[in-house]
């Protein structure tokens, strides 16, 4: 199931779009926001037709295999695989996943998680707004519910299909689905879903705050394999959208120029510009301060960060911040938090947090050459 704000859609998918919704509900004990702001969910069929279409216009050969070994060559990298296979190229693009064992770091930082388990239904007559899409609801159903916080992700498509999705933000260990699974049925039940028709199961397990990787290598991590997923919300669809036509750019001028090392080279330097890695890491220190929240205080926190402007929070979700503009978000969302939780911020922002807070301070170090 994928969704991104409706203004982030780039050209490229605006036929995958299945469904829009004019507005978005955020609520808590605090209170509810009625976001005016329009959210669209992604056809998962086409959007993957749309990805493979533009694979066979560029006569791109697909082999089905797993790489087990990316070594250096005088003008790029040799690519072993599983079946013995080696492969040439001037540039080797990693976009496999946040495990990806090829890509190095310049720093190694334990990953939080963003858990969720979510139901595609079938509920006539489910009462949920069919012009209105739940990005996030903590009111529990059950108000006994304990710690950690979890909320409600809910999407009313065309007819009476549903999707409700129970979503940990960010925990470090990670919540477990199962956990999870019982708090969708407890909300199914208050909602009188209960025995709705359950078309479709999803779990989702996406690895946040990993720590960026080296400009100098040779791959050019492309994806949650680059930390390119936002260290504090998750998202990630509208950021490799953004930053696709970028890198192929560098990737293109550095083989016109220089060759397969130059592109490479290029290329990491696109995918994370110096600015743009101060700003991660900032948002790195956002992570730290969710994964320490009780479910109360994360409420209050939601509450509060919902009530900045739109451009505020909506460039705050989106990672698209400069370093100046980001630190005036986050002291903005400070001053509108109770006096209890903004000492809570400052311990997590001291302890957990000190060393990405740092790191967007200091100059980065020149990486070590490529081995």
């Amino acid at each position: 199931m994928y969704a991104m704000w409706r203004d982030e859609v780039p050209p490229t998918l605006e036929d995958a779009i299945e469904r829009c919704w004019d507005g978005t509900l955020v609520r808590t004990l605090e209170g509810a926001h009625e976001v005016g702001r329009a959210y669209a969910k992604l056809d998962t069929a086409r959007y993957r037709a749309s990805m493979w279409g533009r694979l066979d216009r560029g006569g791109v050969e697909v082999i089905a295999d797993r790489a087990v070994a990316v070594d250096a060559t005088p003008d790029g990298a040799d690519v072993q695989t599983e079946s013995g296979q080696r492969r040439s190229a001037r540039v080797v693009v990693d976009a496999s996943g946040a495990e990806t064992p090829f890509v190095e770091r310049v720093h190694a930082r334990p990953p939080a998680y963003q858990m969720a388990y979510g139901l595609l239904l079938d509920a006539p007559g489910h009462g949920f707004d069919a012009q209105q899409a739940v990005l996030m609801d903590f009111v529990p159903a059950d108000p006994a519910s304990p710690d950690p916080a979890s909320f409600l992700y809910a999407l009313p498509l065309d007819g009476d299909r549903l999707f409700v999705e129970e979503t940990s933000l960010a925990r470090r260990p990670a919540m477990a689905i199962e956990d999870l699974a019982a708090r969708l049925e407890l909300r199914l039940a208050a909602h009188g879903l209960q025995g709705a028709t359950r078309v479709a199961e999803e779990h989702c397990r996406i690895p946040m705050g990993l720590g960026l990787p080296k400009t100098r290598q040779r791959v050019v991590p492309f994806g949650a394999a680059a930390a390119m997923v936002h260290p504090a919300s998750g998202y990630l669809q509208a950021h490799i959208h953004r930053k696709a036509p970028v890198v192929a750019d560098a990737i293109m001028s550095g083989l016109a120029s220089g060759g397969g090392h130059d592109a490479t080279a290029r290329a990491n330097e696109a995918v994370w510009s110096t600015g743009e890695r101060k700003a991660w890491e900032l948002y790195a220190v956002g992570l730290e301060s969710l994964v320490g929240m009780t479910a109360a205080q994360m409420g209050r926190f939601f509450h509060g960060f919902f009530s900045l402007p739109t451009a505020s929070w909506s460039g705050y979700l989106a990672g698209t911040l400069a370093p100046p503009a980001l630190r005036t978000v986050m002291n903005e969302v400070f001053r509108t938090l109770p006096l209890g939780l903004r000492w809570q911020l400052l311990r997590s922002s001291v302890t957990k947090g000190a060393a990405p807070l740092a790191r967007s301070l200091v100059p980065r170090t020149q990486d070590e050459p490529i081995s």
